[in-house]
């Protein structure tokens, strides 16, 4: 079950794009993905598409302005701002996420792949 909030699919998004932008290269130049090299250059560049497209998805798309609200009854004012998330991690933190996990996950399985 996915959760989010507001645009936090955008994250998602950014996922699919990643892998599909860095599949057409290696599809393309039939780069053989089973050994080392190619799954390490394989990761590498695919978590670096990820963590790109979701930053540029993230200032494009989610505002950090406060907008300001007052109450006519009572004149309280109200405060609201972009909440985005994806599993109540907001949008902007999910980019260094994805970098962490991505180049964490391609070392570690690398290392079993020898």
């Amino acid at each position: 079950m996915i959760i989010w909030r507001g645009k936090g699919l955008l994250v998602v998004l950014a996922f699919i794009l990643g892998n599909v932008i860095n599949a057409i290269p290696f599809i393309i130049l039939q780069v053989n993905t089973q050994h080392n090299p190619g799954f390490i250059l394989n990761g590498i560049s695919c978590t670096i598409f990820i963590a790109i497209i979701n930053y540029f998805l993230t200032k494009k798309f989610i505002s950090d302005s406060v907008r300001t609200l007052v109450d006519e009854k009572t004149g309280e004012r109200v405060q609201i701002k972009d909440n985005s998330a994806l599993f109540f991690i907001r949008n902007k933190y999910w980019t260094w996420i994805i970098l962490v996990l991505g180049v964490a996950l391609t070392i570690a399985v690398s290392a079993q792949l020898s």
